[in-house]
């Protein structure tokens, strides 16, 4: 009977709320702590805990920062489970207030000198386990119309969540919900990391590749700490309160100090000085003597013009046996909103649990040579393996979020809803588990040179095989009474260390200096330089095969070799004729080219087929490209030499914003046909590009020597004009600026050597000493979607094309 007892209270949930003795309130974060647990559990906004693994000999502790301490047994738990906490005694006795001090600003300035003493890389050595848990649900708000809720329709999967701004339950619908289990491995000398992805759950309406969206979430719940000046989440760079700079961005008020077994720690008010300032508000609580963080409740600006996401708020608590590291647990919430006029929201919670804190115990240097590590095992984990590992047990409500998620995932509207999406996003759409059709926005085209041209195309899928993949179409066109057809073939050897061999075939028109087969370029944009007239098109038959290899985290190679064969479908002879042997109009060249592409400190995405960036970073960018044709070999007619060096970086400017810069420069050393220069991207379009020139028309130029540079600036917070003038303010629109420079010239090989008409004269000129520039200046953020730019062309007036233009382009930019 006594066993049977045991085991009916180890597997009975203690359910209790905590509050204040007081007033009464919820006391949110409150630190439950089983003496028998390895991590604690906490309260949630309600004030709720909830214990499901224990015995009848346990202790509980309850702490909270500004309360005395409570310890309770299981046994009078269960008889009273609900905890009233008693405010702890003001230990603050006298505070003298000079004119020149505010006494926090002493506790602050020693927290921020220290606090590079607290972050996990600044340590020799260490590494720590994480398990985080995140969830995602619709919220429904109050409906004019009844009818257009969703409350009707998705009654029996509908769950209820306490919001922290709003104080009672909120109709809710779970849509996803993920649990992560990662290593992370830090080393001062030499300064390196490392994470590993040890297990990974997904379940979500629409989710059909969980390893993509287990990335996409790992990335998202990466670790970060307050110890650093500027945190980066949704491609913003908010400020620390203890930061380096925070005079310039924050106050605070010292309002408690309480006495600790560990020693006194003071409780600080944190006050914003400007509302735009990406900066938080709410309350920390800081040690003294060590003057490191103990725990941390802050809430996003309410000023910040933050596009999509609202009622960001962060709460961290850190143990008092070990309080200058890493927290306990880490919590994130917030709420992504629709455009203006929906009525949707998405409510993203995200606890994580730091456990297995190591110190001191260094790896060899080769053990960072993979930064970032997928577990093969890591999807495969079955549902006991995640009861054994979860700090705390799901309750019967998160248990029903699950099923409810697989039951919404077969419903009509949200399967077609999926792949209409997926048609977007990747151009390509199912036609069963091993073959995608596809580019759809390629299957119909129109332009004057092939009239109607149908094209039918797909690729294959992880199902058909894990490392061989095959894509390709074939098309025909009307007027031209051609067959166009590509197919490419690759085998991925490694993809952790990216490692690729492939060849193909291609036999398409398209306009000149366009590579028909680069898969990198968007379907949709791709296929829109094919409607109407096109620009100089050239018959292109190419074969070619490549070799790719990530040799080093984030730098990568890739060799090709190819051969081409042109055949102009236009006039060339203005164009020029023949001299020295380099024809404009039929022939072949047999190159092989060099790539190589270096990206530190850059998360990536593993897909089927590639490997693409998903978490930002300050880091460069630098690429590099060397090609060299050659003559004789499978009857190429040209010799020639071209080198391309490219740099573009994200640069924060403080409480000024941030920029990105483009910079590349690029020789071609022989006389070589049309195809082989190199042609700036012109825009007659109404959209704003910013890998191109937005005034510069069509093919105006060519140049096979030059230097570009392209620079566009973010003005945020108080600096921004958008955030001083009222009227803008309350749109909440961001001031952005920028410009282009390019200086190249076409040198006499590589010009023209017939005299040409007034027609002609105009494309595929050379640049003279004077570089072609265009500044711009604009708004974005309007309607938290759109960008408008004011764009002046500041040479070359002489073009075909205003000096002036407005374009308009979508920024989907938090």
């Amino acid at each position: 009977m006594m066993c049977a007892l045991a085991a009916h209270a180890q597997t009975t949930p203690l359910v209790g709320r905590v509050h204040d003795s007081e007033n009464h309130k919820a006391l949110d974060y409150v630190t439950v702590h089983l003496n028998s647990a390895k991590v604690p559990a906490f309260t949630d906004e309600s004030g709720q805990y909830i214990l499901r693994k224990y015995s009848p000999t346990d202790t509980v502790t309850f702490t909270l920062l500004g309360y005395k301490p409570i310890i309770k047994s299981i046994k009078d738990l269960q008889a009273k489970p609900d905890i009233a906490m008693v405010r702890q005694s003001y230990t603050l006795q006298e505070v003298v207030v000079r004119p020149r001090e505010n006494p926090a600003h002493r506790i602050v300035r020693a927290a921020a000198k220290n606090k590079l003493n607290y972050l996990p890389e600044n340590q020799a050595a260490i590494q720590f386990g994480t398990y985080t848990l995140m969830k995602g649900s619709i919220l429904e708000r109050e409906a004019k119309d009844k009818k257009k809720g969703f409350s009707k329709r998705y009654a029996p999967y509908l769950d209820s969540l306490t919001i922290s701004d709003n104080p009672s339950r909120t109709a809710s619908l779970p849509i996803f919900q993920s649990e992560t289990i990662k290593e992370t491995y830090y080393s001062r000398e030499p300064r390196k990391s490392k994470e590993i992805l040890k297990a990974s759950k997904v379940v979500g309406v629409g989710v059909e590749r969980e390893g993509q969206i287990a990335q996409l979430l790992n990335a998202q719940a990466e670790h970060f700490s307050l110890n650093q000046n500027w945190m980066r989440m949704f491609d913003k760079d908010f400020v620390s309160p203890i930061a380096n700079q925070w005079a310039s961005y924050y106050d605070y008020d010292l309002e408690d100090s309480v006495e600790t077994s560990s020693g006194k720690v003071y409780r600080l008010k944190i006050l914003p000085k400007r509302s735009q300032d990406l900066t938080f508000e709410g309350t920390m609580w800081i040690a003294d003597g060590s003057f490191s963080l103990r725990r941390i409740d802050i809430r996003l600006n309410k000023g910040v013009a933050l596009n999509f996401v609202t009622g960001l708020h962060i709460v961290q608590a850190w143990d008092e046996k070990n309080p200058s590291l890493l927290p306990v647990s880490s919590k994130r919430q917030f709420q992504i909103t629709g455009l203006p006029g929906t009525d949707v929201r998405l409510f993203v919670e995200s606890v994580t649990t730091y456990t297995d804190l190591v110190v001191g115990q260094p790896k060899p240097e080769e053990f960072f040579d993979m930064t970032h590590q997928i577990s093969d095992s890591a999807l495969k984990y079955k549902e006991d393996y995640w009861q054994a590992v979860r700090p705390q047990a799901f309750s019967p409500e998160e248990l029903k979020r699950v099923q409810a998620i697989a039951q919404i995932n077969k419903l009509p509207e949200i399967q077609s809803t999926v792949k209409l999406i997926r048609i977007v996003v990747e151009g390509h759409m199912p036609l069963n588990d091993k073959l995608e059709w596809g580019p759809v926005f390629g299957t119909y085209v129109f332009n004057k040179l092939e009239g109607h041209r149908i094209q039918f195309g797909g690729r294959t899928t992880e199902a058909f095989h894990p490392n061989w993949i095959l894509n390709g179409y074939l098309g025909y066109g009307t007027r031209d009474e051609s067959f166009k057809s590509l197919l490419n073939i690759r085998y991925i050897a490694n993809r952790q260390q990216w490692t690729e061999w492939g060849v193909s075939y291609l036999n398409d028109v398209g306009p000149a200096s366009l590579d028909l087969n680069n898969s990198q370029l968007n379907s949709l944009f791709f296929s829109a330089f094919r409607w109407g007239k096109m620009n100089f098109p050239y018959q292109q038959e190419r074969m070619q095969m490549w070799a790719e290899r990530e040799w080093l985290p984030g730098f990568r190679q890739r060799v090709t070799f190819r051969h081409t064969n042109y055949r102009p479908e236009f006039d060339t002879k203005l164009m020029g004729g023949e001299k020295d042997g380099s024809p404009f109009g039929v022939f072949s060249t047999t190159d092989v080219s060099l790539s190589l592409r270096y990206s530190p400190d850059l998360k990536m995405l593993i897909r089927h087929y590639e490997k693409i960036p998903i978490s930002n970073s300050n880091a460069p960018i630098f690429g590099l490209d060397v090609s060299a044709g050659i003559r004789g070999v499978m009857n190429s007619d040209l010799n020639y030499q071209e080198v391309a060096l490219s740099v573009e970086q994200r640069v924060r400017a403080g409480i000024f914003g941030y920029g990105r810069y483009y910079l590349k420069a690029g020789k071609t050393f022989s006389k070589v046909p049309l195809p082989m220069l190199q042609v700036p991207i012109g825009n007659e379009t109404p959209f704003f590009i910013l890998h191109g020139y937005n005034l510069m028309p069509f093919f105006s130029f060519a140049t096979d020597e030059y230097v570009s540079l392209r620079y566009d600036h973010h003005f945020e917070g108080a600096f921004s004009i958008t955030n001083r003038l009222p009227l803008l303010k309350k749109t909440k629109m961001l001031l952005v600026a920028g410009g282009a420079v390019l200086y190249g010239r076409l040198s006499d090989k590589n010009k023209p050597t017939q005299t040409v008409g007034p027609e002609q004269s105009r494309n595929f000129r050379s640049l003279g000493k004077t570089p072609y520039a265009e500044v711009n200046v604009g708004f974005k953020n309007i309607f938290q979607l759109l960008r408008v730019d004011l764009v002046h062309r500041l040479t070359y007036k002489e073009l075909d094309s205003p000096l002036w233009g407005v374009r308009l382009s979508v920024s989907v930019n938090p």
